[in-house]
């Protein structure tokens, strides 16, 4: 028979997970569902090295015209920050 100590020892570890994850999980998930601003876009690109000339938003996607590297990229960004294309702008 399993004794006292091991239900209560498993049972905290199950509660005490669930407080973690609620705690750590549930405000991490609550922050990646927040439409970004043209800010949030501009920062995530410099971040990564880009120098930003112009940013648009239509149809819902951040266009973004930059530089990086000597070179000009089109990049399509949906208004979540996901990277939907990056192009290279001959």
């Amino acid at each position: 028979m399993i004794d006292t100590v091991t239900i209560a020892v498993v049972v905290g570890s199950v509660v005490l997970v669930g407080l973690v994850w609620w705690f750590f999980g549930s405000s991490s998930s609550a922050e990646s569902d927040t439409p970004k601003s043209k800010d949030d876009i501009v920062k995530m690109l410099e971040s990564q090295g880009y120098k930003i000339k112009e940013v648009e938003f239509d149809d819902g996607v951040y266009e973004v015209e930059a530089y990086k590297d000597g070179k000009e990229f089109e990049i399509k960004i949906d208004r979540m920050g996901t990277i939907l294309k990056i192009e290279e702008d001959d």
